[in-house]
């Protein structure tokens, strides 16, 4: 089956993210798609989503899924986080359809979590970056989070204060 692909700008233009629980049909493709390109790599992530529970990226345990669809339905990029600690969410998932990398759609896919998980309460929001995970370390470290460690590190993690404030404007106005 033939999957038509969106411009990045056109397909983030709008920013139609969908909410997400473990049941739904697009959380199950994103997890789907997720876990095919990290058994591609050898990416021990991939084992560590089997091992866990999708729930706990579900709202009431403190987590948030959310999924970006192209206009054919298919899935375009995701993300989750849950709850690490009372004050710190754990970023999880974060993927985005190969075609579709470099060109903002990640950004944005995070900049709508860190909303998410700062209007949650969250002080802060974890990601762990594993051996292999170049481009990650890379795309968070340009998103603002900091190393937490030194760089030489397999299992390098990175941490980002998200902003406090009352009135904080969603990124993508």
């Amino acid at each position: 089956m033939s999957t038509m692909t969106l411009p990045a700008a056109a397909l983030t233009a709008s920013a139609n993210f969908v909410h997400l629980e473990a049941g739904d049909p697009l959380a199950v493709e994103l997890a789907a798609s997720f876990l095919a390109e990290e058994s591609a790599r050898g990416g021990a992530a991939a084992a560590r989503y089997l091992e866990s529970d999708p729930r706990e990226y579900e709202t009431w345990l403190g987590g948030a899924w959310i999924g970006l669809r192209q206009p054919d339905g298919s899935p375009a990029a995701g993300a989750a986080y849950r709850r690490y600690d009372p004050t710190t969410a754990e970023l999880a998932q974060l993927w985005t359809r190969p075609e579709l990398r470099r060109n903002g759609v990640a950004r944005k896919v995070l900049a709508h979590l860190e909303f998410l998980a700062e209007r949650s309460g969250y002080d802060r929001l974890y990601a762990v970056a594993e051996p292999g995970h170049d481009v990650l370390r890379e795309f968070l470290r340009a998103a603002g989070y900091q190393a937490l460690g030194d760089e030489s590190l397999e299992y390098l993690g990175f941490v980002k204060a998200l902003p406090r404030s009352d009135y904080l404007p969603h990124p993508l106005s």
